[in-house]
């Protein structure tokens, strides 16, 4: 290894062990290993890892460790996702850092972040004994319970709006208690008197995009097909991209709507990250669940699937490894009871589960955005199995470096000034069409309706290719859209495999023996009514069909579900 990397390996693990937890949390008794994810970015986002004076460009679904942070440019958003669907979302010229991502010895979440400019909404659903803070100036705001605030942090000068539940303030001058619908504004080192505490929230464009962007998280939770196991987090958005369906000889799996030929870990870029080593991250917005636990499979009939086994922990990559003359390359990592089918023969027609995505050397090395026109599909037999990479890559790939004047576009001028009116993502879902979104949106369910709790709001999806799994051919436009993917129930018009002589279309009906699409809402049963999301989105009334149909039953038979339920203690395995 290069001195200049082990230099920056040793000061990575330093600056990690030396961030101090509270007093009522010895040290000794704290485990560090926790993920939380870049959940959507919208325009540029920088990323830098602790110990680092370098800022990368960030992708979506990358892994945010403590001591990362992460700052936006002008026009530019970003929302960051905990394990149990919490999130912080940061708006144009903002700066988060993530001080403390931790886990007591009962397995409760120490999450401590420092908010140092900007504006944000943060949307917290403590579970157990979980602890939340931000630190803002010399001041500190403490969740009580599910909560969700906003606050602007300008040269010293702070705004906190409490949209939901209880906050406390705490500064040198005394502490307060801030509850629903209270705003509060204060001046670094200033006076108790100084301290302007109100009732009223006057919402701009910002709340309006949290605010949806809660209610479609709720009504994506309460629209899946397949109850979330395991980790929350990133589990909505298999709603929003993808279908599931009950394949034969291994049961329930999920396909995501891809171009024709789509194949797993084909769109994205390998890091190196510190205790976790080689990590995938994908650039597809539904990629953050499906690439770090379960495992991936391959059906003739129905393309690439994936099946959420084993989620109760994270991996940084599911792959196996292999090598050839002047290329590296990776495959799904095979389940031993379900191992890959014809390991060494001829490489299927289709890229099935015996093809190798590979990609040479240099590219590998140099750490450069893995996308499907740089990829080639390779036999396993034409290379050697390995255990990992046999080289090291730069931490900092320099595809990945923002250049030397990002540190003041990441900041931007300063204001003394607080204007409402600040900007918001120009789409609720990344991918989407903010013109179909608006449209989707603006339809609102009849007053009757919304009294006999008959709402149909449904979740805004979007199709990213006219195939599911790389393989069958979906009719119709693709874009955002309402109601199931097909367009006649019980069956699967619309829908052909893109080679006629494979076979039959899946079907949603029983008595068939290929794959058979799901029905969305199934799941309901599994899920209990919840605090927190629905809440924001209720009370800001920017949708007012989805906060409805995130605070009452459905005709469709779904019942509340909500991010803040209870989900399993998870680990991190590498």
């Amino acid at each position: 290894m290069k001195p200049h990397v082990i230099r920056f390996v040793l000061l990575l693990t330093v600056a990690g062990l030396s961030l101090l937890a509270a007093p009522l949390f010895p040290e000794e008794a704290l485990s560090h290993v926790r993920v939380v994810r870049l959940s959507y970015v919208s325009g540029t986002v920088g990323l830098k890892l602790p110990g680092s004076g370098e800022w990368t460009k960030a992708l979506v679904n990358s892994p945010i460790q403590e001591g990362f942070e992460l700052s936006t440019e002008a026009n530019s958003f970003l929302e960051v996702e905990f394990e149990n669907g919490s999130t912080a979302r940061l708006g144009e010229l903002s700066k988060l850092a993530f001080s403390q991502l931790a886990r007591d010895a009962d397995g409760n979440k120490l999450n401590r972040l420092t908010f140092e400019r900007g504006y944000a909404t943060f949307h917290f659903m403590p579970e157990n004994r979980d602890v939340y803070s931000v630190k803002l100036a010399d001041t500190t705001l403490t969740p009580h319970g599910k909560s969700v605030f906003r606050a602007d942090l300008n040269q010293g000068r702070l705004r906190v709006e409490v949209f939901n539940g209880s906050v406390e303030f705490e500064a040198p001058a005394g502490r307060h208690m801030l509850g629903k619908d209270k705003v509060l504004e204060y001046t670094e080192g200033a006076t108790t008197a100084a301290l302007n505490i109100r009732q009223g929230i006057a919402e701009d464009t910002w709340d309006q995009w949290v605010a949806e962007r809660d209610t479609q998280a709720q009504l994506a939770l309460r629209d899946q097909a397949i109850a979330p196991e395991g980790q929350r987090y990133g589990w909505s958005d298999l709603d929003r991209y993808g279908e599931w369906a009950r394949i034969p000889n291994y049961g329930y799996g999920w396909s995501p709507y891809a171009p024709a030929g789509w194949t797993p870990f084909s769109l994205g870029m390998w890091g190196n990250y510190p205790g976790f080593g080689w990590t995938w991250v994908s650039s597809e917005p539904w990629g953050w669940l499906p690439y770090h636990c379960g495992e991936w499979h391959f059906d003739p009939l129905f393309g690439w699937f994936w099946m959420p086994e084993s989620c109760s922990y994270w991996s940084p990559a599911l792959v196996t490894w292999y090598t050839g003359p002047g290329w590296i390359g990776w495959s799904p990592q095979p389940h031993p009871v379900h191992p890959h089918p014809g390991l060494g023969q001829p490489t299927h027609p289709h890229h099935g589960l015996n093809s190798v995505t590979a990609v040479r050397t240099s590219e590998f090395q140099n750490g450069e955005l893995i996308t499907p026109q740089l990829v080639t599909h390779v036999r396993p037999t034409d290379g050697t199995l390995t255990a990992s990479p046999p080289y090291q890559p730069p931490l900092l790939p320099a595809a990945a470096r923002l250049t030397a004047g990002a540190e003041p576009a990441l900041h931007g001028p300063a204001s003394n000034t607080f204007v409402h009116g600040t900007p918001a993502p120009g789409t609720i879902l990344m991918g989407g069409d903010a013109a179909k979104e608006r449209a989707l949106l603006a339809t609102h369910p009849s007053a009757l309706g919304q009294v006999l709790g008959l709402s149909q709001a449904q979740p805004l999806r979007v199709r990213e290719g006219s195939t599911l799994g790389g393989l069958y051919t979906v009719d119709g436009h693709v874009g955002e859209f309402r109601g199931e993917a097909f367009s006649h129930a019980g069956g699967t018009a619309g829908t052909r495999p893109t080679n006629g002589t494979i076979g039959a279309a899946p079907s949603q009906g029983s008595g068939h023996s290929g794959p058979q699409v799901l029905a969305h809402g199934g799941s309901a049963a599994a899920f209990h009514e919840g605090g927190g999301g629905a809440s924001h989105a209720a009370s800001s009334g920017a949708n007012s069909s989805g906060a409805s149909a995130a605070t009452s039953a459905s005709s469709g038979g779904h019942s509340g579900a909500s991010a803040g339920g209870s989900s399993s203690s998870t680990t991190v395995h590498h």
